[in-house]
């Protein structure tokens, strides 16, 4: 786990000075080291600050910030192939690489324990002259999750898990071409404009003549297995693959901990980690009273798990909002108020030098979880539910993946998500929808996802409670509006200013927000233009803006804060 960058100056002028900013801006991504490629050269040093730039060259450069979790101190980065013809990056987990490896051994020599050196070997043993090609042919082989960056000193080619679980950004303009995990490295090189998402299972090859794109689709994993109709079946298939989905993301941990609402799908995990006899430490954070944390303790209890809780107050909400704004690289009131008892929770497994955190997303979109789902059902039947459902999929990766990656990497830790196991994915997608949502009086969704919670011991009051969104369970949302109000950002002052919502935002995230509010009561789920104007001046206040950003804002904020003064006379 780690964070990647890369430059490559179509003018072929020296770009090592850029890498260095861009790598800085990551560090926090990886305590424990630092590598730099070059055409010519490997670096590595303990910081940025340690290494010597003055004497690094290149038109085309890589940098990488290392966490280690598989590989310890030897498996630093970058790793080259056994002939120096392939210098790589990766950012993310390979499950299947101790297979992979003894298949390798024979013919290549290892230099490191890490899961990452394979990627490297399996692409000299596939090399067919082609580098966007031969790594097309690979990663199928590849169980895991990734970002990886590869250069054969002519080209750099850069790919993301099929999923989207690691991401990449990459930007463009007359210059050069880069990319990161972050879009403040891109920042730092003042690339603002045209800042591309590498979308799940893309690869891109990056050269002086500019960009070339492969794309692999997702589609087969609903598209394979016959349809499984009852029940029975359906609970030991979906029982067997997720069980396997979590052993796998646990070799050779010390501890494991797990981000913890009380809600079904973190529980579910916590219990099968348990099982395993994984040492699980469970973290939850939210508003004195909130419903999250009376559920954790209840269900942590029921565990007997070690449950450490943040509760949190007026003052240290006020402390997580720019906080969260920065961490994030976004200030949409639907993104800012998910990831605020997220962070506050990550916070406390970095306390306990937690370096894995486990979460529960991804069930909501296999199983039927979303209230507005049912809605969907009674209105436009099964068909357009499973649509929705796999809709909702494929949109994890910008709407919840990279917010939570950002996160935990802050932290210095890495997040694994068992239900987005492609396996996982592929077994709920054969189960059939009436056994997911039974009909459109099923106020609790998830059927199967919960009777194999029952099953496996879990009390009924925590299998069968109703979902409650985050920012409510976790009792943010009212209180931010409360702050907001109480700092005379009103409904009226929006009105007045003009101010829209949606029209500030550069895109708008969530399914809630792309189409559950027709399905659902619209007033539950339309964004306030009044709260995000609120975090939009805060985010302009503590200088979290981009120069676009403020370009736009600053009339709607002007006046605002007329209209404000006004209500204050």
């Amino acid at each position: 786990m780690c964070g990647i960058v890369g430059i490559v100056r179509k003018d072929e002028r020296n770009a090592v000075y850029q890498l260095r900013e861009m790598v800085k801006s990551i560090e926090h991504r990886g305590p424990d080291g630092v590598g730099i490629v070059t055409p010519n050269n490997i670096y590595h040093a303990d910081t940025v600050d340690d290494l010597d730039w003055d004497t690094m060259y290149g038109d085309k450069v890589m940098g990488h910030s290392r966490l280690a979790v598989v590989g310890g101190s030897n498996g630093r980065q970058p790793l080259i192939s056994n002939d120096g013809l392939f210098s790589l990056l990766h950012n993310g987990e390979i499950y299947n690489y101790k297979a992979l490896r003894k298949s390798l051994e024979c013919h290549y020599t290892f230099d490191t324990d890490s899961d990452s050196e394979v990627i490297v070997h399996l692409l000299a043993k596939n090399y067919n002259g082609d580098l966007l090609q031969s790594l097309s042919n690979i990663v199928p082989q590849l169980d895991g999750v990734y970002a990886i960056a590869i250069t054969n000193g002519r080209d750099i080619v850069i790919a993301r898990d099929l999923i989207g679980v690691k991401q990449l950004y990459w930007a463009e303009n007359e210059e050069c071409i880069a990319f990161a995990s972050e879009k403040k490295a891109l920042w730092s090189v003042n690339l603002r404009d045209n800042i591309h998402r590498l979308r799940p299972g893309e690869i891109i090859r990056l050269s002086h003549q500019g960009i070339e794109k492969r794309q692999r689709s997702m589609e087969f994993l609903r598209s394979e297995g016959s349809l499984i109709r009852d029940f029975e079946p359906a609970l030991e298939a979906y029982h067997l693959a997720l069980r396997e989905a979590v052993r796998k993301r646990i070799p050779d941990m010390d501890k494991i901990g797990v981000i913890f609402s009380g809600g079904i799908d973190s529980v579910l995990i916590a219990s099968m980690l348990k099982e395993m006899s994984a040492n699980v430490t469970c973290y939850v954070a939210g508003m004195t009273g909130s419903s999250d944390l009376h559920y954790a303790q209840q269900a942590a209890a029921q565990l007997s798990v070690p449950l450490r809780i943040n509760t949190l107050n007026t003052e240290s909400l006020l402390d997580l909002v720019p906080k969260v704004i920065s961490c994030i690289e976004d200030r949409s009131l639907g993104q800012v108020e998910v990831a605020i008892p997220i962070l506050a929770s990550v916070e406390m497994a970095s306390e306990d030098n937690q370096i894995v955190l486990f979460t529960g997303q991804g069930a909501d979109e296999l199983f039927g979880g979303y209230p507005w789902y049912r809605r969907i059902i009674e209105l436009d039947g099964y068909d357009e539910f499973e649509y929705r459902m796999w809709d909702d999929l494929k949109h994890l990766y910008s709407e919840t993946l990279e917010r939570e990656d950002k996160i935990t990497m802050s932290y210095g830790i890495e997040l694994r998500v068992p239900y987005l196991d492609p396996e996982v994915i592929k077994t709920a997608y054969v189960i059939d929808s009436s056994l997911k949502i039974r009909s459109a009086q099923d106020k609790t969704g998830k059927y199967v996802h919960r009777a194999l919670a029952s099953a496996l011991g879990i009390p009924d009051e925590i299998a069968w409670r109703p979902k409650e969104a985050a920012q409510h369970g976790a009792g943010i949302h009212y209180r931010l509006v409360e702050l907001a109000e109480s700092d005379g950002f009103t409904i009226t002052i929006a009105e007045k200013a003009h101010y829209h919502a949606n029209d500030s935002l550069e895109e708008v995230l969530g399914s809630s927000q792309r189409y559950g509010y027709k399905y659902d009561k619209p007033s539950r789920w339309a964004t306030q233009d009044h709260i995000q104007l609120w975090l939009d001046n805060l985010a302009y206040e503590r200088g979290l803006l981009s120069p676009d950003e403020m370009e736009m804002l600053i009339p709607y904020l002007q006046r605002t804060d007329d209209l404000r003064n006004a209500v204050n006379k």
